[in-house]
């Protein structure tokens, strides 16, 4: 296995050690072969008895072949997974096609739990919540009306405003030369 496939593997093992429900989803599967292809790579894998995920012996026969292109594989290791799976092509045994396709599309990442063995959980928790009060405090701030950027609709309104001031303008220089001759 090269290191790009053991490197797959070893994230999806892990997401599935943090998700329960998962590893009860692909128990009944335990000592079914699968291949996920990724182009340039593939990852061969055998469901464990836990329901985590092993690499494959190199003689064993996928029952089933899921194939993502990379870059949708990237966006659904980015949290887009439901779009990302939705573009999979699959084929073999159905009911195991069934589990991993259901799986795959609703892991989730918990980054959280992973940064608190690193920083505690009070901190891995303001890490992880810190970019989106950022993102709703930017959004609250554009939304008021102090806000430095306009909303459209004002700034529509001060165009229009902008050309009855220009038209009024001209009207006046207009009047202005004929009182002049």
């Amino acid at each position: 296995m090269n290191v790009a496939a053991a490197v797959c593997l070893a994230a999806l093992d892990h997401l599935l050690r943090q998700a329960g429900w998962a590893r009860e989803r692909l128990r009944p599967h335990a000592g079914r072969h699968a291949r996920l292809d990724l182009a340039p790579f593939a990852v061969a894998f055998t469901i464990a008895e836990n329901g985590t995920l092993a690499a494959s012996p190199a003689d064993a026969v996928p029952e089933v072949t899921l194939t993502l292109p990379l870059a949708d594989a990237l966006a659904a290791a980015s949290g887009g997974q439901g779009a990302s799976m939705a573009k999979a092509q699959i084929a073999g045994s159905a009911d195991l096609a069934d589990a991993l396709a259901f799986v795959f599309r609703h892991l989730r990442w918990d980054i959280e739990e992973d940064l608190a063995k690193f920083v505690g959980d009070i901190a891995a928790h303001r890490l992880v919540e810190a970019p989106r009060h950022l993102a709703s405090a930017v959004a609250e701030s554009f939304g008021k009306e102090d806000s430095p950027l306009a909303a459209r609709a004002e700034s529509e309104r001060f165009a229009r405003d902008i050309q009855a001031l220009e038209a009024g303008l001209a009207k006046l220089e207009a009047r202005i030369g004929r009182l002049k001759s």
